[in-house]
């Protein structure tokens, strides 16, 4: 079974990664970053997901704020908490430290082989590879969910995760390390709609329940936006990529994260020309087969929600 860090900043999507992680792969360790909210709410988040599910993983807690540019968060996607919704239990669980990026090198140079799932900004990992450059030829790769082939999110470019920090995307674009790349072009057609969030519900228990409940959540966000109700379930896919890497079609390419331009800070810029002088260094996702993804994620959280009934065991020796 795979092995897993999971870098994360929960927001939903963040917590269904989590579940789908812990359920098959065998996740390591959580390191959290700021990003879909400020990090003591996606620390908490994390901390819950794993009580909800009885994902029995440490959590650390990392960077607050990019590398350079200041702090930027999503409330108008996943409320200001990131986790606007479910009525959730009081959180029975704590952080196992705030040094997320000595946490991620110790462990990565104590065990090669291992795959690194940043599904947040990817400041942690730019840290980590920075302060250790040997990092990034230990793993078996690092599958992160950031970018776009087309349009943005945040901006008409400019994904999310890429555009909070875009020079921690820099420098994890050039580490040479194995990347493979969940963007925007592939993980909206991994959609999020009233019937996915019904299914999730009728799974039954406190840990589908809230996760539907956040569904819910980010589709009428997205309708007050003047949208439709539907969204993309993003951070799944690069899970699934690691774990089901037939569900995710990919292709070799180069990637490059634009840092100065007025309207296209945060842009990816993928390089899909047949005739090409530049070298590959992603493995762009591009092509997702939604019935099996949908039919895996649905699995995972009816596996999980049999682990836990959302409290605490008084004998598990966490933190209350």
């Amino acid at each position: 079974m795979v092995r897993l860090l999971v870098d994360c900043d929960p927001g939903h999507d963040d917590a269904v990664a989590l579940v789908v992680a812990s359920h098959f792969g065998e996740l390591v360790g959580i390191t959290t970053v700021g990003g879909n909210a400020p990090l003591a709410d996606v620390t908490t988040n994390a901390l819950l997901t794993c009580q909800l599910f009885g994902i029995d993983v440490d959590v650390h807690v990392g960077a607050e704020r990019p590398l350079v540019a200041p702090p930027r968060h999503a409330p108008e996607v996943h409320g200001v908490s990131g986790f606007e919704g479910p009525a959730l239990p009081p959180l029975a669980r704590a952080a196992a430290s705030t040094e997320a990026v000595e946490y991620l090198i110790e462990t990565i140079r104590s065990e090669e082989g291992l795959w690194l799932v940043p599904i947040g900004p990817l400041t942690n990992v730019a840290l980590a590879f920075r302060q250790a450059p040997d990092l990034p030829s230990r793993l078996a790769g690092v599958s992160f969910m950031g970018g776009s082939a087309g349009a943005g999110n945040h901006t008409a470019v400019g994904e999310f995760n890429m555009l909070v920090d875009p020079e921690a995307g820099s420098v994890v674009l050039g580490s040479g390390a194995r990347l493979h790349m969940a963007g925007l072009d592939l993980t909206r057609q991994f959609v999020i709609d009233d019937a996915l969030a019904a299914d999730v519900r009728a799974i039954g228990g406190p840990g589908p329940v809230a996760i539907a409940d956040l569904m819910v959540s980010y589709l009428d966000q997205l309708e007050r936006l003047g949208g439709p109700r539907l969204g993309g379930l993003h951070d799944p896919c690069a899970v699934l990529a690691v774990t089901h890497p037939e569900v995710v079609a990919s292709q070799a390419r180069h990637v490059s994260v634009e840092l100065t331009g007025s309207i296209t800070r945060g842009m990816t810029v993928v390089d899909r020309r047949s005739a090409r002088t530049s070298e590959p260094n992603v493995f762009h996702g591009h092509t997702l087969d939604h019935p099996m993804a949908r039919s895996l994620v649905l699995e995972a959280l009816a596996a999980a929600s049999g682990r836990s009934d959302g409290r605490s065991d008084p004998g598990d020796g966490v933190v209350r």
